[in-house]
């Protein structure tokens, strides 16, 4: 609001005035009203006839254009409103006539009127192939009442109810169309004026940063029956958030798991997951990654890494030994892990028709080994070593084995019961020897 005090001062015995004015709103729009209060006052000892008031001015229009006042008494004022407005851009200027009892005054009261408020901005980048977030920064010079933005295209929210604005306010439509011309209408009160206007926008895209992945594997080459880890990284280099992530892993072999979920991630977040797979040959591996944007759009990025699998497993029978006595076959040796992770439950059994050994070892860490002793009663046997690697997938190695037969010259072989029984023979034809001995004296 605008103060403009002008002190007319009437150099005559008989009377001296002042005249002061006020202006709201100071600036307004094509065809919007503005109030002008004007006081009047005696600042004499005695009595002032103002006869009348009038207003001239080409290009505003006033009303009242004239009214009478009469007396003001000594040491008082008189305080009256005009309205004005014009439809012309610019400043103008009214001449106000206060016509006395022996003077005539002219007052100059300005306006102005201008089309250009409020402005309106976009000052917030937008991407292609994304939900589009524009914040749009509006300012006012002069004070707006029950201020509402309304977007004339397809946008959430539709309106932005601000009520006053006095310097500069932002608020946020989102939409997802690559729309060129951003239009809105933006609805006011300018003093006692209801306005209402529209404001358009050109709107610049930048290619969308979208989501950035990332396919590590913890080894490409392997050996038959081993895991491997395939990690993945996500990350938000958009501007708004995506949702509903859903991560398929796809490969010839077995998962551990082979689908992760993300609920939402938001712009700059980043998430990490870890899948672990038992290949069943060389290949590729696949992972579809599927997300939402804010208005329900799908998107799917796809990621592929290859794997060597080499023709040897990676637990293998070293140092096999076999004896076998009496009927009875012992057979043992070591259980190598040439992998880069731990193997688990491992067994290993011997059988030949109704005789079973089982050995049970557990976890074998990676390139590590553990021994095994078993014991059988034939000479036959079939040995089977079985496995289960980190993605629960199971595996079977089996080996025909023939023991070789106790033979009697081999000294070394002989067997505690046949040196006892070749032991009491002996014993035996020395006590028969001496007791024939003694019969012959």
């Amino acid at each position: 609001m605008r103060l403009l005090l002008i002190a007319l001062l009437l150099i005559a015995p008989v009377s001296a005035i002042s005249v002061s004015y006020e202006i709201s709103p100071e600036i307004v729009l094509p065809n919007g009203y503005l109030d002008c209060f004007i006081r009047i006052s005696n600042t004499n000892i005695n009595e002032v006839d103002v006869y009348s008031i009038h207003f001239f001015s080409p290009t505003v229009e006033v009303f009242p254009q004239s009214l009478s006042v009469g007396k003001i008494a000594p040491q008082s004022s008189y305080t009256f409103k005009v309205s004005m407005k014009s439809q012309i851009v610019g400043r103008h200027v009214v001449e106000m006539h206060v016509s006395l009892e022996n003077k005539s005054i002219s007052l100059p009261i300005e306006i102005v009127v201008d089309d250009k408020f409020p402005q309106i901005a976009v000052s917030s980048p937008l991407y292609r192939g994304e939900v589009k977030k524009a914040e749009i920064m509006i300012s006012s010079p002069i004070t707006l009442r029950d201020l509402r933005v309304e977007a004339l295209f397809n946008a959430t929210p539709k309106v932005h109810y601000l009520g006053t604005l006095s310097g500069v306010a932002k608020v946020e439509f989102r939409f997802s169309e690559e729309i060129e011309e951003l239009r809105f209408k933006l609805s006011f009160y300018n003093g006692k004026s209801y306005h209402e206007i529209e404001k358009s926008l050109k709107a610049n895209y930048l290619e969308s940063r979208g989501l950035a992945t990332n396919l590590q594997l913890s080894r490409d080459i392997l050996f038959k029956g081993e895991a491997v880890n395939l990690s993945l990284e996500i990350v938000n280099l958009r501007s708004d958030e995506v949702y509903l992530i859903e991560i398929n892993a796809i490969g010839n072999g077995k998962f551990a798991r082979d689908y992760a979920k993300i609920e939402r991630l938001g712009p700059g977040e980043r998430k990490l997951l870890t899948f672990v797979f038992s290949p069943r040959e060389s290949g590729k591996v696949e992972l579809r990654i599927n997300y939402q944007d804010y208005f329900g759009s799908k998107h799917e990025i796809v990621e592929t890494a290859s794997l060597e699998v080499l023709d040897a497993k990676v637990l293998q029978i070293v140092n096999l030994r076999t004896e076998s006595t009496l009927g009875k076959s012992r057979i043992s040796g070591e259980i190598v892990n040439y992998g880069h992770r731990s193997v688990l439950s491992v067994t290993v059994s011997a059988f030949c028709n109704e005789s079973r050994s089982n050995y049970f070892i557990g976890e074998i860490k990676a390139e590590d080994y553990e021994t095994f002793d078993l014991e059988v009663s034939c000479r036959n046997a079939t040995l089977e070593l079985s496995w289960w690697n980190e993605a629960r997938d199971r595996f079977t190695s089996i080996e025909n084995i023939e023991i070789k037969a106790f033979r009697t010259e081999e000294v070394g072989s002989f067997s505690p019961l046949i040196v006892a029984a070749i032991a009491s023979i002996a014993v035996i034809a020395l006590v028969t020897y001496v007791i024939l001995r003694q019969r012959k004296k």
